[in-house]
Parts: C-alpha cells; structure tokens; sequence
C-alpha cells in the first residue's frame, strides 16, 4: 500500500492487491482481537473495483463491546488511536508507515451502535452493484481532488452529498 501523506489527497487507479491486503489485515485484527470480534469488512473506494481511490485501507470492525483492552491491543500494534468519532458512532485508529503516511483506517464499531456501519456497507454494495454510480463517484472524487488535493477534510466533505443520495437510493433498493 502507497499510502496517504496526514491531510493529502492522492488518487490512484484501483489496485487488485488491495483485496488481498485486507485478508492480511482482517487476520491480523482476528488475531489481535480473538473473540471479541463480530465481524470485519473492506470499505471505502479500494474496496469498490474499477474506480480511482486514496491508496490506503478502510476497514470497518465490529466488536462485541469497545474496552479499554481493544483500545490497547490496538495501539500496542502500531495503530494511533483518534477517539471516538462522531461522539457514539465509531473509533478510529490509523495505522501510519515511513513519514507518516496514512496505510489504514480501522473504523470501530461496538454492536449496540451500527447504524453508521450498516451505511458504510450499503454505500460500497450499491456502488459495486451500479457501474454507473460508480463513475459518477469516481469523477466526483476527481473533482474534488483537483480542488482539495492538499486538503483532505473538505475533500472528504465534498462527497457528503453523494454518499447521502446513493444511501436514499440503497434503502429504497434494500428495504
């Protein structure tokens, strides 16, 4: 994985490496986090074939609960812990290589509070399902590159509109 200089935008063609690298990083987080796991899944644009994406991981965890014992496995492996996002809905952690670049993103989940989680997931199943929302993201996502390619918060922001019309879509599709 290339990876994302903190606060940059990089967009790369999709790599099918990208696949296989979540398996690695699934079993390491089985591994680390045995039982307490519900489930874990590859999200984010690498996870959408045939589409640019930031050469880095999302991966969405499940946890029976979130303790302070997950928090400290998590950093004992090399994860830098950013608290609860969104007060209630996840933690993060990033995993960060040579010069600090942004490898992965473990978005984590206690099972009482999925409903981000389940969002995350019908956004990647609905664009892998949908060639066509699929380029439209794409070229959304090109767009807001050219703006924001040193500024990855509002290029993140950027697509809040899309990620929201594509989830009115799959609840209609899913429901």
């Amino acid at each position: 994985m290339i990876g994302v200089p903190r606060y940059k935008v990089i967009l790369v063609e999709h790599d099918e490496k990208w696949a296989e690298e979540f398996e690695d990083v699934k079993r390491t987080l089985i591994n680390i986090h045995d039982k307490n796991v519900i489930d874990i899944q590859h999200v984010g644009s690498t996870a959408i074939k045939g589409i640019m994406a930031k050469p880095m991981l999302d991966i969405a965890i499940v946890f029976k609960s979130i303790t302070d014992s997950i928090i400290e496995a998590m950093k004992k492996n090399g994860y830098e812990y950013f608290g609860e996002v969104a007060t209630g809905k996840h933690h993060l952690f990033i995993l960060r290589g040579e010069g600090g670049v942004s490898l992965q993103h473990i978005h984590c989940y206690d099972e009482k509070t999925l409903g981000q989680y389940f969002d995350q997931i019908k956004f990647r199943d609905f664009i892998r399902s949908h060639p066509k929302y699929a380029k439209e993201y794409e070229l959304i996502k090109q767009e807001l590159f050219e703006l924001y390619s040193n500024d990855r918060k509002k290029y993140t922001e950027g697509k809040q509109l899309f990620f929201d019309k594509i989830k009115q879509l799959a609840d209609k599709n899913f429901n």
